[in-house]
């Protein structure tokens, strides 16, 4: 539809309304999920789109356009049609504007601040150069987070109450660590600051050995102990390793522990009574399905000669590329759909899994980060609707679209679009951001220490210089060590 209103140069009269009818379409077709399913009617969006999935929320998308053309104005170009890619910006920044317009009409939110003003849309998506005056300057009065309700009341801002995050290419590099990212280390923090849930739903998995996602996690774990994150807060940090079968939390000393598995108050035992929860697996069946999987990657092996090794683990069952050598990515996709339809076939147990195309490598979990959603809302007591799940891989053989039967999603490509979204959810929330590394707007505790100054880039050169820097490698988890001293 936009095409066609780019082809008859109608783009600046008729894109707004052409997004006020995919508001429509998509409304309808959510009234029609609420009906019940025998009297349920095939909505106008699935018979166009009959892949069509759910939406949690309504989407502002007229808005969100008329914000983002604003900046960027798509309605004047004359040779460049609205691209995929600014589509998707589009949906994204309507999804986080439903989020806040759902808990401004919520009268049951408990905030201990008030929201003093509303930003301009335009407003949202500045670049990353903005001071924070410039932020204080949209508003008519200051965020303040008093000491006399900051430890005993929780509070939720306008926003989501929980966000889950991929790691790969979401928070750091593709196969990379987070190691130096102070913009993006510095909104997380604000975000658990101000009672947000946050969470990493990672496909990496290396069961319950904390010390190797911390290795992962080391620049932002670094920061929140240089600002001193409160230990309520801390609380409030999840990892969920291997899509959904290995929790942790932050601890008081800023290192990750295990959450405890069964019994009273154990994530398995207090999730049981969802069919999909790992506390109902067999191992055999678990076994059967790695099998099958196997089978599959050894084919692609030899029949696409890729040059690469299948590696096998608790949880999952790995295809990647050996020393110094790169898959191609058709090659990727076409072995993740052979083991889906290899899956398909001979999965008798109908195990929950997850076959996906990682970037560099193919991996089959079992479970998925539905059920890792799922599983976090339920035992934190959470609203799966006001959480938000960011992610880069949305496509059929990505390992973030199972997100989307549980909560709403956001869809990125790099850690610097995080970046961005993370940056829009704050100010739509009304806080101030401050300049990274140093914010210390919302901390109580530091108020008074402007001084201190956050450089986690030059804090990690200094461990670096003084021992062997520990390395890992993310597919099998095994220790490198090497001395930068003598290393090229």
């Amino acid at each position: 539809m936009l095409t066609h209103s780019f082809v008859l140069d109608a783009l600046d009269t008729t894109a707004a309304d052409t997004f006020s009818h995919f508001e429509m379409l998509i409304d309808e077709h959510r009234a029609s999920m609420e009906v019940g399913s025998h009297n349920r009617v095939v909505s106008r969006l699935k018979e166009l789109v009959p892949s069509v999935g759910d939406f949690h929320t309504r989407l502002p998308l007229r808005e969100a356009f008329e914000a983002y053309n604003d900046k960027y104005a798509l309605t004047k170009r004359c040779y460049i049609c609205i691209s995929f890619n600014e589509i998707r910006h589009i949906l994204n920044l309507a999804q986080i504007l439903a989020i806040r317009d759902m808990n401004k009409d919520d009268d049951t939110s408990d905030d201990i601040y008030e929201e003093a003003g509303n930003l301009r849309l335009t407003d949202v998506e500045e670049d990353n150069s903005n001071s924070n005056a410039d932020i204080t300057a949209a508003h008519s009065g200051e965020f303040v987070m008093d000491d006399s309700v900051s430890e005993e009341t929780p509070f939720r801002f306008n926003g989501p109450r929980m966000i889950t995050f991929d790691g790969d290419q979401t928070l750091y590099s593709d196969g990379a660590n987070f190691e130096s990212n102070p913009r993006l280390a510095n909104y997380l923090y604000l975000l658990l600051r101000c009672g947000v849930t946050v969470a990493v739903v990672t496909a990496a998995g290396y069961e319950y050995q904390s010390e190797k996602y911390e290795l992962r996690l080391s620049g932002l774990l670094a920061y929140f102990k240089q600002m001193k994150l409160p230990a309520k807060d801390c609380e409030r940090f999840f990892l969920f390793g291997g899509e959904c079968n290995y929790l942790l939390s932050l601890g008081h000393d800023y290192k990750l522990h295990p959450v405890k598995e069964k019994g009273a108050g154990g994530w398995l035992t207090s999730t049981k009574f969802i069919p999909e929860s790992p506390a109902n697996w067999d191992d055999t069946d678990v076994n059967s399905l790695l099998d099958k999987a196997e089978e599959s990657m050894n084919e692609s092996l030899r029949e696409l000669k890729i040059r690469g090794r299948v590696i096998r683990k608790k949880r999952g069952i790995g295809l990647i590329p050996k020393q110094d050598e790169a898959i191609q990515r058709e090659a990727l996709d076409e072995s993740v759909l052979r083991v889906q339809s290899h899956l398909r076939k001979h999965n008798s147990a109908s195990l929950p899994h997850c076959a996906f195309n990682g970037g560099r490598d193919v991996w089959v979990d079992v479970g998925n980060k539905s059920i890792g959603i799922h599983i976090l809302c339920a035992y934190l007591g959470l609203p799966a609707i006001k959480t938000l799940h960011i992610g880069d891989q949305f496509l059929s053989t990505g390992n973030d679209v199972a997100a989307r039967s549980v909560c709403p999603c956001i869809w990125i490509t790099c850690p610097e679009e995080t970046t961005y979204m993370l940056k829009s959810i704050l100010k739509l929330a009304s806080v101030p951001l401050g300049d990274a590394p140093s914010a210390l707007a919302l901390s109580v505790e530091n108020k008074d220490a402007k001084a201190k100054e956050v450089d986690v880039t030059k804090m990690i050169q200094r461990r670096q210089a003084q021992a062997p820097r520990q390395l890992m490698d993310p597919y099998t988890g095994d220790m490198i060590e090497y001395n930068t001293s003598t290393s090229s």
